[in-house]
């Protein structure tokens, strides 16, 4: 199951589907505002390790797992595609709040000089 083992199987993961589970994770992290050194602390891996997701490399189950589970523990739920719809994510609705305009110096649709 993909919303909570981040696997698609027992191969490693790479290719398209890398792809799709990275820009998930990072949607992720974008939304609850974290940086990758906090992410990667958080889940036990390296930087190094979430740029070999980003690439895509090759990177064990293991660790997109380590990824998956640190964000799913700041209430991230990943959602399985179904219904011909693709995957997606839930973020809590707390980390929409003000997040967004601390980071990227937005304020009501406008850039903050």
């Amino acid at each position: 199951d993909c919303r909570r083992t981040g696997s698609y199987g027992s191969r490693r993961l790479e290719g398209s589907v890398m792809n799709v589970l990275y820009q998930l994770l990072r949607a992720a992290r974008v939304a609850l505002d974290i940086t990758h050194e906090d992410l990667a602390k958080e889940a036990g891996v390296s930087k190094r390790t979430l740029v070999r997701i980003k690439r895509p490399q090759n990177v064990s189950e293991d660790s997109i797992a380590q990824v998956q589970a640190a964000l799913e523990a700041r209430g991230v739920e990943f959602v399985p595609p179904e219904n011909g719809r693709g995957p997606g994510i839930r973020v809590p609705e707390a980390a929409l709040k003000d997040s967004v305009i601390r980071r990227h110096g937005t304020e009501k649709g406008r850039i903050l000089s």
